[in-house]
């Protein structure tokens, strides 16, 4: 993590003044090298502390401006990877502890809160390549009402309901996406929305969303939930199942219980289905939608586990075992969004910035969101390839900046990726004692 890596993702910044650019990079490249310490600690001085935070709280300084950069630099690197892009959806609740109140924030007896929503672009594939963080929005809650904080300071726009924020972000994706990049857009049962499907659809992209509702079909007395009953499973797959923590939300733990890592054992079977146009999403969309169904059971789970069960709708074709399993492939990507989540919230300690309003809070959020992004682009490679040689994950000047920041810790003169997270686990103060070499 440093300033050859970060300065890329500032390119075409536009504040207006080349002074706030500048202190942009400096706040970045701070960051960077020590992205989960306190900002005194991070940026060295009172005078950079009080830069910082006159930065944050500029009139002209917004977070879609400060992730825009960042943005196309991701698109730039789908299109280096390939024809196809990923695209990631989900929405995480950013906590904030303590009794001083934050202006702008959802308040709750105990805690402050907004909730950011998220579009994260990755590579198809066996390897997990991130690219970045291509959408993003925040949204606070008042009285079960989701408000939007919109690009004007301490102004807010009104949804007509939390399903929304969904086909709002799809739509802006769209827009900025390069026109030679085919979209496939992710994301779980939240997302098992009507006229989200139709968005898609209308912009010429597909996606893989997991079912929530047993939705009517156009046969009689049929319904999604048994229209594979007379499909035979025809392919299985073995999959790592990683640890899901018991620290998430509350409405979220019935569907994602917590669970070690394991091992598991799929069968897969699929087919299409014409799904019903709900009577409230009336007059959008077409009446009927037919949509690929593809069911995931898990096979002799363990006793105490809870088995693996997803229902998967997609507009991409099942007319093969091979094209089964790419949907099954596909949606097994969308746990990437959530270790970004990690990544941004624990690497980059964000939930424990002292920001005092929502605004300056998104700002600085905006600034560490592509530090969490390559946190989480090293990490995830080195841990699917731990010993594959390090230009997986950095190049020729990453490394050769490393080396002289991590003064202490010999690398090797071809190190692995793990050779080289170690390292800068060392130099970000996450890990002390022991060779980082080794």
């Amino acid at each position: 993590m440093h300033d050859f890596e970060m300065s890329r993702e500032l390119r075409g910044l536009k504040l207006g003044d080349h002074r706030l650019h500048l202190r942009a990079s400096r706040i970045l490249d701070a960051i960077a090298l020590h992205p989960g310490v306190g900002f005194p600690s991070a940026l060295g001085s009172e005078a950079e502390v009080e830069a910082f935070y006159r930065f944050v709280n500029n009139d002209a300084v917004t977070p879609d401006a400060l992730l825009a950069p960042h943005s196309s630099e991701s698109w730039l690197r789908a299109q280096a990877k390939g024809a196809v892009a990923l695209v990631l959806h989900d929405t995480s609740e950013f906590v904030f502890r303590g009794e001083t109140p934050r202006q702008g924030l959802t308040q709750k007896s105990t805690t402050q809160s907004f909730h950011g929503h998220y579009a994260l672009a990755v590579a198809e594939g066996v390897a997990p390549v991130v690219h970045g963080v291509v959408g993003q929005r925040s949204y606070v809650i008042e009285d079960k009402t989701w408000l939007e904080a919109s690009g004007e300071r301490e102004e807010f726009v009104e949804l007509l309901s939390g399903s929304e924020r969904w086909t709002e972000l799809v739509s802006a994706v769209g827009r900025s996406a390069p026109s030679n990049l085919s979209i496939v857009h992710v994301a779980d049962r939240e997302a098992d929305d009507y006229a989200l499907w139709t968005c898609i659809v209308e912009q010429g992209d597909d996606f893989v969303i997991r079912a929530k509702h047993n939705r009517r079909l156009f046969s009689a007395n049929d319904n999604l939930f048994i229209a594979l009953e007379d499909e035979p499973f025809v392919v299985s797959r073995e999959v790592k199942l990683s640890r899901r923590s018991n620290t998430r939300l509350p409405g979220s733990k019935r569907t994602h219980p917590p669970r070690e890592h394991r091992p598991a054992r799929l069968s897969i079977r699929a087919g299409r289905a014409e799904v019903k146009r709900p009577v409230g999403t009336a007059p959008l969309g077409d009446p009927t939608m037919t949509l690929s169904v593809v069911e995931v059971v898990e096979i002799d789970p363990p006793f105490d586990a809870t088995p693996i069960h997803w229902l998967l709708l997609s507009t991409l074709p099942v007319d093969s075992s091979e094209d089964m399993l790419r949907v099954v492939d596909i949606y097994r990507k969308r746990w990437l969004i959530e270790e970004f989540f990690k990544s941004i919230k624990t690497g980059c300690a964000a939930e424990k910035r002292q920001a005092r309003t929502l605004w300056s809070l998104l700002n600085t959020i905006a600034l560490l969101t592509p530090v969490a992004w390559r946190l989480l682009a090293m990490r995830a490679m080195a841990r699917h390839e731990p010993d594959a040689s390090a230009d997986r994950i950095v190049d020729e000047v990453e490394l050769a900046a490393l080396r002289h920041i991590a003064k202490d810790v010999k690398l090797p003169r071809r190190p692995s990726c793990r050779q080289v997270m170690l390292a800068v686990a060392r130099v970000g103060g996450h890990l002390t004692g022991g060779p980082a070499a080794n």
